[in-house]
């Protein structure tokens, strides 16, 4: 005959814990009230990659609207949407926080209030702007403002949050709200340069790099190199890093000296690398042009190890890329390479060593 096992005070203690807090299970909740919503079935739906939406969970309302979900703990951000009667609210979830969504029946998806993560408020108040707007979206010029406005307010600072992803990525009936071929491909080159340093191994990164690559080709191509430099940068850009040796270099110490520099923006710390700098080297010797090089590299002491090695001018970002530089450049992926002539002018632009070749 099997004995009964017996519980100590602290084991007892201990294991009623246990079983309040689910034994360390973790996860994130996401509940709230539709007033007027008694009975009402809600859909827990998450996009995946290509954009579809897969029904996860499902609930009903309380005779007094309220309603709660609760999902394990996930691998990352995500992008759900809680649907009723085919009205949608978006929701960011990072994590294991718990998100309370309050509003009405008859205004379910364009009248909700959203608390729990400031990401999550933000995204509701935008998703509440786009609903105003939509009206005007056939307006070209209050269009481009509004996307303007959209990216200063919700995406500048995103350090590559899910919420940015979700806006870039953003379709109004059948139409893109930023659309890689126009002036937006600054933004996406922006937001995909922002998972790139935040978020590397994030399934988004890799598409929103290839996104801003191609949204970026179709902008020289329409434009033409020459165009991609607005007309009130074409006088010189200042740089002032350190090298290797913790020396303080400016740009303007080789620009207009009488010989072209070449401006490059390339990680050191890269599996590319040393074939692009052995392209470099080819070029430097040959005496064609200078070389001032930045490097966004995280690793400070293997880039100035691998630095120590290039007979040019070699400096660090210490900001992994978030430097001013980045943007007064519009600098969205690496590398990227800068002309100025041998008068101190910028001069051109170019995605690859070959290109830059063909422009010296």
């Amino acid at each position: 005959m099997k004995k009964l096992a017996r519980y100590t005070g602290s084991a007892l203690c201990a294991a009623l814990l246990c079983i309040a807090a689910s034994c360390g299970e973790k996860g994130f909740k996401i509940e709230g009230n539709v007033a007027g919503g008694d009975n009402e079935k809600i859909l827990l739906e998450k996009a995946d990659f290509s954009g579809y939406w897969a029904i996860v969970d499902s609930t009903r309302t309380d005779g007094k609207g309220n309603f709660k979900f609760t999902q394990p703990e996930q691998s990352g951000p995500e992008i759900y949407r809680l649907s009723l009667n085919d009205k949608f609210i978006y929701l960011p979830v990072d994590s294991t926080e718990t998100l309370t969504v309050n509003t009405k029946k008859d205004a379910f998806g364009h009248d909700f209030t959203v608390e729990g993560s400031e990401q999550a408020s933000r995204m509701a108040q935008f998703e509440k702007e786009l609903l105003a707007f939509t009206p005007y979206i056939d307006n070209t010029d209050s269009l481009k403002s509004f996307k303007k406005h959209v990216y200063n307010q919700y995406m500048h600072d995103g350090k590559g949050q899910v919420m940015t992803y979700y806006i870039l990525t953003k379709t109004i009936g059948d139409r893109v709200l930023f659309d890689p071929a126009s002036d937006d491909y600054k933004y996406i080159v922006a937001v995909a340069n922002s998972f790139n340093l935040y978020r590397p191994n994030d399934a988004r990164t890799p598409y929103l790099v290839e996104l801003a690559k191609a949204a970026q080709r179709h902008h020289n191509d329409q434009a033409g190199i020459h165009t991609v430099i607005n007309a009130e940068e074409v006088t010189m850009l200042e740089i002032a890093l350190d090298d290797e040796n913790g020396k303080e270099r400016k740009l303007s110490e080789l620009v207009g000296k009488g010989k072209p520099v070449i401006l490059a923006f390339t990680l050191m710390r890269d599996g590319t690398t040393p074939e692009i700098n052995r392209q470099l080297a080819e070029l430097y010797r040959s005496g064609r042009a200078e070389i001032y090089n930045v490097s966004p590299d995280r690793d400070q002491y293997g880039w100035k190890e691998s630095a120590a090695n290039l007979p040019w001018v070699t400096v660090l970002d210490p900001t992994a890329g978030q430097h001013k530089v980045f943007r007064e450049y519009n600098v969205g992926t690496l590398p990227t390479f800068f002309i100025y002539n041998a008068a101190g002018e910028l001069s051109g632009r170019a995605m690859s060593v070959k290109e830059l070749r063909e422009k010296l």
